[in-house]
């Protein structure tokens, strides 16, 4: 029973984590759903889901990285200073540990999804549609951060664009994992 309790809150500690990426409200420049509570919320579902996928303890300090990065950011914000932009490389960096971290963990929750879905679901194939639409996606908006200037009013509609689509999918990610969620919600129950 409680590797099925693990297992549900894990799944629904992720969906939140991935509530607080993708929505952002903002009073002045500072964010009142922070990243980095979303990474905080991805490191305790990696704790919950350990014994499920082993592989998720290897996201762990990669997780820790993007938390405290995305802490110090969120800390400067209340005095109008951010770590984006100020180094090149550590945001590039970022980026691409920002890209492994979510395309991992979102194949990870794919493969619980595989396991424990009912008969006739396809949770997990839904899952690693997201993941690879997603990572398309963050690796769109990261060149684009850095080609945007170069090529002008195209790079900003693409990156407005790019964002939408990244929105949407967030919401869709969203609802996969608490449907994921509810399912092994019922799995609990029957067990």
């Amino acid at each position: 029973m409680m590797g099925c309790e693990n297992r549900y809150n894990g799944i629904g500690k992720a969906a939140w984590g991935y509530f607080f990426i993708y929505i952002d409200f903002k009073i002045n420049s500072v964010s009142l759903l922070p990243t980095f509570v979303g990474y905080l919320l991805f490191l305790s579902a990696i704790n919950d889901l350990r014994e499920e996928e082993r592989e998720l303890e290897l996201l762990k300090p990669l997780g820790i990285i993007l938390a405290v990065w995305h802490g110090l950011n969120w800390l400067g914000s209340f005095v109008g200073v951010g770590l984006g932009g100020m180094w090149q490389v550590a945001d590039i960096l970022i980026g691409m540990v920002n890209l492994y971290f979510h395309f991992q963990l979102v194949t990870n929750l794919a493969s619980v999804a595989r396991k424990h879905q009912p008969e006739g679901y396809s949770l997990d194939a839904e899952l690693l549609r997201y993941r690879t639409v997603q990572t398309v996606i963050l690796t769109a908006l990261i060149v684009l951060a850095y080609v945007g200037e170069w090529i002008g009013t195209f790079g900003t509609v693409v990156s407005v664009l790019a964002v939408v689509v990244y929105l949407v999918l967030g919401i869709a990610l969203m609802k996969g994992l608490f449907e994921l969620r509810s399912c092994l919600r019922e799995e609990g129950a029957g067990d």
